[in-house]
């Protein structure tokens, strides 16, 4: 026995030193971030074309780098040097990559204009090309006439060569303004304007989000302080993230405080010793490292909530040891209570493995990764109990403890109820019934916005800057499909057309997309010729004996300006506009996504995303892979469970954790949680601790120790909610569903365990004669 111990001590020493080689030379790393939730399993549906999941993943994650200062002011001119005075203080801050002032910089469209030069003829801006529409080519031919005699004009040779009537300037102009998002915005006379800054790609993967918030937040405070007249707003994910995470973290430690000095006074005060103490920390310890390493060895990414989940369940492990550890010398060596408790922890655990094995056949990443946790954690933690607790000294339970008196007093209490079989059976079948009916009754709420605790200044932040500048805000697109790039182009164009007069209405605040910075061939064609018409013919010959240098009169096939990856790769806007045979039109400051759809309804190959609701339906798609999942672990938790204890028997079993599911999602429900993936996730863990109190107690009926092991099931239930229901208090809601159903399923799963599956013991040692 001490050989196997000795083995396996070995076999958890290599496990952590591979952890911490994969971890620490970063092969693997941990991703906290929600974006990487979504999408994974969903590739691409051909070479060229993505799913909007996939989209909507890559959009958010460049916005995600992206944050967004509101600066406002009664005085221009205070603006203005407080605007740049704190864009220089935020360039300072470590972790920054770039800071714009589109109100008062030059953006990026400007280092396009060596590219659009030789094209100039065929960009006109919206405005400029419905003059020429209208026949108001005098006006243009006048404008070019002034800028040429200007004192600050810009005009060169070359510029004269390709741009005789001064076009690019006006179409840059305009596409600056689509770029740079915002200028300069004057409201009830206060100008107001925004500071864009961009995180660098390393800031999430090092973890410096909340050191860079802060420095942030420095700043923004003691300019505020400078200058009362100074209104200052911020908004980006990276904002909301720093603020969920301080919740989340405020209320894991204290909860992870007070479960651990409870399950530590609970197992010193039941034994008076700290040597069991050592081996359920040597149980649950060795649980944890199994299945990290597994997931380091799989995975390149983990996810955070795979951990946690991982590490909620490996709570199961704790059980494991109890139930060796409550067993008193009486019973024999250690070998002999080994072999008393050992079936009962084999069919515990294949039961257990083969519930979360049904999360592995899933197509969600996340899942796989849950599912892969728990499996190595919890056979790791059998081994541990059969191999390393055995050959440790042994200490009894003490029969005066306080835990021990009020269990007693429990115990009679809840053995006092008996329910004939036939009705336990009836109660099964109104349960199996009663969840399948709950299943597709009861409401579920997949919102990703539930999800969160959400903070009401930053949310007022984000409305203000949408309401004030027209950016920020719920980052929705319009997604175009087509093979040919000129076909979504001309779309793109159709769709700027279809939107213009919500814009003008305030419906829609702003729209980019790849036609606006490369207009399609049909399009240049046509402004082409409105050159010639109303510019060249009647105004050519006056504008060129005023020209030191010859224009062109004619262009061929070749010059039209069409993109390729060097002209998207220009300015870092682009990048985010082309996924293979899809186009984005970006959109800002969304008031009525209906009136978009309505707009843009005749227009076959453009349809609307809303992000938000991409990504619900795709927790809402999560949900039902894992409700399909639980359906199976329960199903094979009953064929095993007939198998062992027989057909009356076995169903027993299966009965207190389908029960205890049913009673915590319509108990849940009372409460308000939201039904959610979480939830059934959490679901998941009732089925997982609670089968195992049935298990235990059944089997307890075989080697005799009934008292000892609905003992152990007591302490159990104790170290679970410590463990997981004080989960419920916590202020992050996507916590609180957990915790609270975990709560309400594992109090009804341990009652049922007596109800169902325990026997008192004059029967059962008639059952053994």
């Amino acid at each position: 026995m001490k050989l196997r111990a000795t083995i396996w001590v070995i076999c958890l020493l290599v496990m952590g030193i591979v952890t911490v080689w994969q971890i620490s030379a970063k092969h693997s790393r941990i991703d906290g971030d929600i974006l990487a939730l979504i999408g994974q399993e969903s590739g691409p549906e051909n070479a060229e074309r993505f799913s909007d999941i996939n989209i909507v993943r890559d959009l958010l994650a460049r916005d995600a780098r992206q944050a967004i200062v509101m600066v406002s002011h009664g005085n221009r001119n205070a603006l203005e040097t407080a605007s740049r005075d704190m864009a220089q203080e935020f360039r300072d801050i470590a972790g920054t990559n770039n800071v714009s002032l589109p109100g008062f910089e030059t953006g990026d469209a400007q280092s396009l204009y060596g590219l659009y030069q030789k094209h100039a003829n065929g960009l006109l801006s919206h405005k400029d090309r419905d003059s020429l529409m209208n026949g108001d080519g005098q006006r243009l031919f006048r404008r070019a006439l002034q800028d040429l005699y200007s004192p600050s004009s810009m005009i060169s040779a070359q510029s004269l060569g390709n741009d005789p009537f001064s076009l690019l300037p006006g179409f840059l102009s305009e596409l600056g303004s689509k770029i740079g998002q915002s200028g300069l915005v004057q409201d009830d006379n206060r100008f107001a304007t925004p500071i864009i800054i961009t995180l660098s790609p390393d800031v999430r993967t090092n973890g410096q989000e909340a050191q860079w918030v802060e420095q942030i937040n420095d700043v923004i405070a003691t300019r505020s302080a400078s200058d009362a007249a100074l209104h200052i707003a911020k908004t980006g994910q990276v904002f909301f993230a720093v603020s969920e995470a301080s919740h989340a973290r405020s209320d894991v430690q204290r909860i992870a405080i007070i479960a651990t000095i409870g399950v530590i006074m609970m197992v010193v005060g039941v034994f008076m010793s700290a040597l069991p103490l050592v081996a359920t920390l040597l149980t649950v310890g060795s649980g944890l490292l199994a299945g990290i390493t597994a997931l380091v060895v799989v995975f390149d990414s983990i996810h955070a909530i795979a951990l946690v989940f991982g590490a909620s369940l490996i709570g199961i492990s704790i059980d494991y040891a109890l139930h060796f550890l409550v067993l008193p010398k009486s019973v024999g060596a250690a070998s002999a209570r080994l072999a008393h408790i050992r079936p009962g922890l084999r069919l515990g655990l294949l039961t257990t493995v083969c519930g979360f094995a049904a999360l592995a056949v899933t197509p969600t990443v996340l899942l796989a990764q849950i599912s892969l946790y728990s499996i190595s954690g919890l056979i790791a933690a059998y081994v541990t109990v059969v191999t390393i607790l055995p050959v440790l000294p042994h200490r009894d339970a003490r029969d005066r403890s306080a835990i021990r008196t009020i269990y007693a007093h429990i115990d009679t209490a809840l053995l006092k109820v008996r329910i004939p079989q036939k009705q336990r059976l009836a109660v099964l079948v109104c349960a199996v019934i009663g969840l399948i009916t709950t299943v597709y009754s009861l409401p579920a709420n997949d919102d990703i916005a539930a999800l969160g605790h959400g903070n009401a200044a930053l949310i007022e932040d984000a409305r203000e800057i949408g309401e004030t500048l027209g950016i920020g805000g719920n980052p929705q697109f319009i997604r175009i499909d087509g093979r040919l790039v000129q076909d979504r182009l001309e779309t793109g164009e159709a769709v700027r057309t279809a939107l213009t007069p919500i814009i003008r209405d305030g419906i829609l605040g702003s729209l980019f997309g790849l036609s606006d910075v490369i207009p399609s061939i049909k399009r240049q064609q046509e402004n082409r010729e409105l050159v010639a018409k109303e510019l060249e013919e009647p105004f050519g010959a006056k504008l060129r004996a005023s020209l030191p240098a010859q224009t062109p009169t004619q262009h061929t096939e070749s010059d039209f300006l069409e993109p390729d990856p060097d002209i998207l790769g220009t300015i870092p806007a682009l990048a985010s506009l082309q996924h293979g045979e899809t186009d984005i039109i970006r959109l800002g400051a969304v008031k009525d996504a209906d009136a978009i759809r309505d707009a843009i309804a005749d227009i076959g190959n453009a349809r609307l995303i809303n992000p938000r609701e991409t990504i619900t339906a795709q927790f809402a798609h999560y949900r039902n892979w894992a409700t399909i999942a639980l359906a199976a672990s329960l199903i094979v938790a009953g064929i095993l469970a007939v198998i062992r204890y027989g057909a009356y028997a076995g169903l027993n079993v299966l009965a207190a954790p389908l029960i205890a599911i049913l009673i915590a999602v319509i108990g849940a429900f009372a409460l308000g949680v939201t039904i959610n993936f979480f939830a059934i996730m959490a679901l998941f863990l009732v089925f997982a601790i609670g089968a195992d109190y049935a298990i235990f107690t059944s089997e307890s009926r075989h080697h005799g120790q009934q008292t000892e092991t609905r003992f152990a099931v007591f302490l159990s239930l104790i170290s679970s909610i410590l463990a997981f229901g004080l989960l419920a208090t916590s202020s992050v809601p996507v916590v609180n569903t957990i915790g609270t159903i975990i709560s309400i399923g594992l109090a009804c799963a341990w009652i049922l365990s007596y109800w169902m599956c325990s026997m008192p013991a004059q029967a059962d040692n008639t059952d053994s004669r």
